[in-house]
């Protein structure tokens, strides 16, 4: 049994955020108890079958109130056959309901049968592929309410012990959709579009996504609540919530298109509002950030909005997002969720982190760009603190337990840090210029790791595996020791590597080092560091006061720095006499010298730590630097047994 720890708070301005030592977006995504799938293993052929079709439409038409789970009435579903000869259609339905009848397109009674949670369905003739046919399943029942699902229930009743509204609502992720409408759950299958009539009683207001197309009065007191998307779809993505709501709107003006975008939020008082007000409001401040950032809002025809339910976290409905609590933090998360989760899904529940892991950074970008400089680095370093509690991978190799899924620790906060690594790699133009290469690419679809992985390198023209293999496949995060010394015009630093969790995982980066000097403004010089033990020499004019690894926090990891007196050369040797570089200034070629150097490597790198140029080289070695261009550089010759390092001055 997963015991969910307390809270801990953190205050901003604004009433920016308060974090949970879980992130509050993964807390109701997790099960009381590690979640058996049932009998998934028994069923596995049979839900196999369900991937012979394609989902083009639902229509869900359902009665529901507030106070209760009690759910009556269909869904119609339109398909497209995938196979070359469908006769049956199968779909899942938890056993709580019964199923009244299924028919075809003509109104024809079908016959079905029920194999616990799932059905199979006899379909009136057998489609060919890319053949459409049509089924309307009518049922009832008392949705569960057990807490033997993925996220406690996936429909649930609840009076708000705040402000006393009873509300029922849905909550789908990751497997929980079938508990309350009949629905193929296989994050393969976008659906095209959907309907969403829900009839209940006039004093309530219904929430759901997509555009609220009209309320149609009926008898006995009653209305129906008509929304509409025409955006595809993931099956969890679908959601309800019916509730004594006040309505408050709001409106976005994102420069990327000319009309504004509504934002509707469905608030349970007065109080309610009041109360949240400052992070309601900023909803459409953090959508036109993310606008300009990743591009236009993805559902801009549509409307995005807000609908509460006495739950803690948020989930990121598309177009209307859950919300049991409003904070800056968590408000930005389930927006961001719209370009990352909802326009571009995971294509496994092992490739959470593309939704999380990006949803959880946005947190950061906003307050980066609508918040205080202190606010944002506390957002980062919480996430980083986070973080460093996970223990395993960031990808998940265990789908079947929904805690892991959802871990606060590494899919949530280390997805997030593991963003900003990359997001350093790759530079402010680059990495903004990736994340819109990847969501118009994979838009309205889903995408693995893999695929992020191949639009990096189509971006930056660079492979960078590196990164997945230790950020995302690998475990732990880099721990690094620095001694260093400064002497006769020279700071020397010995730098150590380790992983706490897996001795094997080196961490390749190129690391951002402060000097401070004494009489001279700060410098920022780029450590590239690919082994778990290297030593850096640096010319400097002026004494060095004071060293920081990483000032800007852009990646995960401890540091210890501690200054050595007695480290005044590399591996024992003294430079001047030992290694020559002239002509420094060069233009076209460099001449190296060392001692018993045969079979070393020169490398040589720019200012950002890139890479530029590298070749053997024996006792004496005349470089080409023709292709450098004008400016300073670094340079490593790497032996076995011995070691050089220093700067290069590059003149046109």
């Amino acid at each position: 049994m997963k015991k969910i720890i307390g809270l801990w708070v953190l205050f901003f301005g604004l009433n920016l955020s308060f974090l949970h030592a879980q992130h509050s977006c993964a807390t109701h995504k997790q099960a009381s108890f590690e979640r058996q799938l049932q009998k998934r293993n028994a069923f596995l052929n049979e839900m196999e079958k369900m991937e012979e079709y394609d989902v083009v439409f639902h229509h869900l038409q359902l009665n529901l109130e507030r106070t209760n789970i009690q759910i009556s009435g269909s869904v119609i579903t339109h398909a497209i056959s995938r196979v070359a000869a469908l006769d049956s259609f199968w779909f899942q339905l938890h056993t709580n309901f019964t199923i009244d009848s299924v028919l075809d397109d003509q109104g024809t009674r079908l016959n079905f049968r029920r194999l616990d949670h799932l059905a199979a369905v006899k379909l009136p003739a057998s489609f060919g592929s890319n053949q459409l046919f049509k089924v309307q399943i009518f049922y009832r029942g008392t949705a569960p309410s057990g807490g033997s699902a993925a996220i406690g229930n996936g429909f649930s009743n609840r009076a708000s012990p705040t402000y006393g509204n009873q509300i029922t609502w849905s909550l789908s992720e990751p497997y929980s959709a079938y508990e309350w409408w009949p629905c193929k759950q296989s994050l393969k299958d976008k659906i095209d579009s959907c309907f969403i009539s829900i009839t209940t009683d006039s004093s309530n207001r219904v929430g759901s996504n997509g555009n609220l197309m009209g309320i149609e009065p009926k008898a006995n007191g009653k209305h129906t609540y008509h929304w509409q998307t025409r955006y595809p779809m993931n099956y969890y993505l679908v959601a309800v919530t019916v509730g004594q709501y006040n309505e408050y709107l709001a409106y976005a003006k994102p420069k990327q298109i000319s009309d504004s975008i509504l934002i509707q939020n469905y608030i349970y008082n007065a109080n309610a509002y009041n109360n949240n007000k400052a992070s309601i409001d900023i909803t459409a401040k953090q959508l036109e950030l993310f606008s300009d950032l990743f591009g236009i809002y993805p559902f801009y025809k549509e409307k995005y909005g807000h609908m509460m339910a006495p739950f803690s976290g948020g989930m990121e409905h598309q177009t209307m997002s859950s919300m049991g609590i409003f904070n800056f933090g968590i408000v930005a998360h389930e927006l961001g969720h719209q370009w990352f989760g909802d326009h571009v899904t995971c294509a496994t529940w092992s490739d959470i982190w593309l939704n999380e892991g990006f949803a959880s950074y946005t947190e950061y970008l906003a307050a980066k760009y609508l918040n205080s400089p202190a606010n944002a680095l506390s957002v980062l370093n919480s996430m980083h603190a986070s973080a460093k509690q996970g223990v395993g991978s960031v990808y998940v190799n265990d789908t079947a337990n929904v805690s892991r899924i959802f871990s606060s620790a590494l899919t949530y906060e280390k997805g997030g840090s593991a963003v900003r690594v990359l997001h350093y790699i790759l530079g402010d133009s680059l990495f903004f210029d990736m994340c819109r290469t990847y969501l118009n690419k994979h838009g309205n679809g889903n995408a693995s790791t893999a695929d992020l992985a191949q639009v990096c390198k189509e971006v930056s023209g660079k492979n960078l595996d590196y990164f997945f293999d230790q950020w995302i496949y690998g475990s732990g995060f880099p721990l690094y020791q620095i001694k260093w010394n400064y002497r006769e015009g020279k700071l020397f630093l010995m730098l150590t590597q380790s992983n706490a969790q897996d001795v094997n995982n080196v961490f390749s980066l190129s690391l951002p080092l402060l000097i401070r000097r004494a009489g001279a403004s700060d410098t920022l010089v780029y450590l590239n560091n690919t082994q778990k033990s290297e030593l850096f020499e640096i010319g400097l004019t002026d004494s060095v006061n004071f060293i920081q690894l990483d000032p800007e926090n852009w990646i995960l990891k401890n540091v210890q720095v501690a200054f050595d007196g007695g480290l005044n050369a590399l591996s024992g040797l003294n430079p001047k006499e030992d290694f020559l570089v002239y002509p420094n200034p060069a233009n076209d070629v460099i001449y190296f010298s060392a001692s018993q150097s045969r079979g070393m490597r020169l490398e040589v790198y720019n200012m950002l730590g890139v890479l530029c140029l590298e070749e053997a080289i024996g006792d004496e070695q005349f470089v080409d630097v023709r292709s450098l261009e004008k400016g300073i550089y670094f340079y490593k010759i790497i032996g076995s047994a011995k070691y050089f390092s220093g700067k290069i001055f590059i003149e046109r």
